[in-house]
Protein backbone atom coordinates (compact mmCIF):
# COMPACT_ATOMS: atom_id res chain seq x y z
CA UNK A 1 0.00 0.00 0.00
CA UNK A 2 1.83 3.12 -0.86
CA UNK A 3 1.99 6.06 0.93
CA UNK A 4 2.55 9.75 1.40
CA UNK A 5 4.82 9.92 4.10
CA UNK A 6 8.47 8.40 5.19
CA UNK A 7 8.03 5.98 8.38
CA UNK A 8 11.76 6.37 9.45
CA UNK A 9 12.92 10.06 9.83
CA UNK A 10 15.36 10.72 12.22
CA UNK A 11 16.97 14.11 12.86
CA UNK A 12 20.57 15.28 15.14
CA UNK A 13 23.26 18.11 15.98
CA UNK A 14 26.42 16.77 15.30
CA UNK A 15 28.98 18.67 17.37
CA UNK A 16 31.94 16.36 16.39
CA UNK A 17 33.52 15.88 19.84
CA UNK A 18 30.77 17.24 21.98
CA UNK A 19 28.30 14.60 20.52
CA UNK A 20 24.91 14.20 19.15
CA UNK A 21 21.77 15.84 20.29
CA UNK A 22 18.66 13.77 18.72
CA UNK A 23 16.17 16.31 17.85
CA UNK A 24 12.59 15.95 18.13
CA UNK A 25 11.17 18.90 15.64
CA UNK A 26 13.29 20.93 13.27
CA UNK A 27 12.10 23.80 11.46
CA UNK A 28 13.91 26.92 9.31
CA UNK A 29 14.59 29.23 12.19
CA UNK A 30 14.90 26.88 15.52
CA UNK A 31 15.51 22.92 16.40
CA UNK A 32 13.55 21.28 19.44
CA UNK A 33 16.14 18.65 21.39
CA UNK A 34 14.42 15.71 22.35
CA UNK A 35 15.89 15.77 26.00
CA UNK A 36 17.00 19.44 27.71
CA UNK A 37 20.91 20.48 26.59
CA UNK A 38 23.31 23.34 27.33
CA UNK A 39 25.60 23.68 24.72
CA UNK A 40 27.57 27.15 24.28
CA UNK A 41 26.84 28.93 20.73
CA UNK A 42 28.86 27.60 17.68
CA UNK A 43 28.73 25.43 14.88
CA UNK A 44 27.14 22.19 14.03
CA UNK A 45 25.87 19.44 11.73
CA UNK A 46 22.51 19.29 11.53
CA UNK A 47 21.27 15.77 10.29
CA UNK A 48 18.24 14.57 9.06
CA UNK A 49 17.72 11.10 7.37
CA UNK A 50 14.80 9.89 5.77
CA UNK A 51 13.95 6.15 5.12
CA UNK A 52 17.75 5.74 5.52
CA UNK A 53 18.96 8.56 3.34
CA UNK A 54 20.91 11.01 5.42
CA UNK A 55 20.88 14.89 4.28
CA UNK A 56 23.63 17.05 6.21
CA UNK A 57 23.81 20.75 6.67
CA UNK A 58 26.42 22.84 8.93
CA UNK A 59 24.45 25.23 10.51
CA UNK A 60 25.12 27.84 13.44
CA UNK A 61 23.37 28.29 16.75
CA UNK A 62 24.03 31.52 17.89
CA UNK A 63 23.08 31.18 21.51
CA UNK A 64 23.42 27.14 21.68
CA UNK A 65 21.21 25.51 24.03
CA UNK A 66 20.78 26.67 27.81
CA UNK A 67 20.24 25.55 31.08
CA UNK A 68 16.54 23.46 30.76
CA UNK A 69 15.26 24.64 27.29
CA UNK A 70 14.81 22.07 24.80
CA UNK A 71 14.63 24.75 21.58
CA UNK A 72 17.57 26.52 20.13
CA UNK A 73 17.73 28.79 17.43
CA UNK A 74 19.66 27.74 14.28
CA UNK A 75 20.59 29.69 11.24
CA UNK A 76 21.81 27.64 7.93
CA UNK A 77 25.69 28.42 7.18
CA UNK A 78 25.14 27.74 3.32
CA UNK A 79 22.21 29.37 0.87
CA UNK A 80 19.68 26.88 1.50
CA UNK A 81 17.53 25.95 4.55
CA UNK A 82 18.66 24.09 7.13
CA UNK A 83 17.18 20.46 5.95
Amino acid sequence: MPSSHSADVYAWLDWGEHGRVMLSRVTPRSVVAKEAAEIPPCFADLVVTIDGYPVRNRVKLPSGFTRGRRVARVFSVGDVAPF
